[in-house]
């Protein structure tokens, strides 16, 4: 059976406003001023939290941002949790593409905030056959540790890489996977096409035709 890998964030669940409460959160315990949703919300575009906080504050030492980072980890899963929203569509694709292919998740989340997003959205783990976060690897996206990770968990290489950031595109590529960009997420299809995924696609809704297609069924 062929595997489809996917990434969770804005691909399969919105959860911007939970890693922005979350990260606001995190900033007024270790005593800074909240920011602006809309300043976090830019910076979110596939990376892992410690890139994110480093994006927002470039001059920050390793060590406060990696306690900020403890603390976003900590709100995701006890309080922000509850902002996350499936995306339209995307559990009747899981569904239908569950009985044919073989599907895991990759997210630069860590795993308890995996499971905490996929059940607060509604989207049940037991469709992915392995899931893997960042506490599982060294390195997160764009690294494509999580990629080889996966492979080695299913005894199997995959096929597809299915995800709204130019990162999914680039760890893809790299592991010679056919990419499968999203518009879901806060990536423009202009710079998504900058990376030339194979195909892009609205919506992860849309998935179950094109793989039908591709793999002739």
């Amino acid at each position: 059976m062929e595997v489809i890998c996917f990434d969770m964030d804005n691909t399969l669940i919105h959860s911007d406003k939970c890693h922005i409460e979350a990260y606001n959160k995190a900033f007024v315990k270790n005593g800074i001023n909240k920011l602006k949703s809309g300043k976090i919300k830019n910076a979110l575009a596939g990376e892992t939290h410690f890139q994110v906080i480093k994006k927002l504050f470039p001059h920050m030492k390793d060590k406060m941002v990696l306690k900020i980072r403890k603390d976003h980890n900590y709100f995701i899963i006890k309080e922000t949790y509850k902002y996350a929203k499936k995306i339209n569509g995307v559990a009747e694709a899981l569904k239908n593409l569950k009985k044919k292919y073989v599907l895991s998740l990759i997210s630069n989340c860590t795993k308890k905030e995996i499971f905490a997003l996929l059940k607060w959205a509604g989207i049940d783990k037991d469709f992915f056959d392995s899931i893997v976060g960042i506490d599982d690897v060294a390195h997160g996206k764009p690294y494509p540790d999580e990629m080889i990770k996966t492979e080695r968990l299913l005894h199997d290489n995959v096929n597809y890489m299915v995800g709204d950031s130019v990162y999914d595109i680039l760890i893809g590529k790299r592991m010679g996977v056919i990419t499968i960009g999203i518009l879901t997420g806060n990536t423009s299809k202009n710079k998504l096409l900058k990376y030339r995924p194979d195909y892009i696609l609205k919506s992860v809704k849309y998935l179950p035709k094109l793989i039908e297609k591709l793999s002739g069924e």
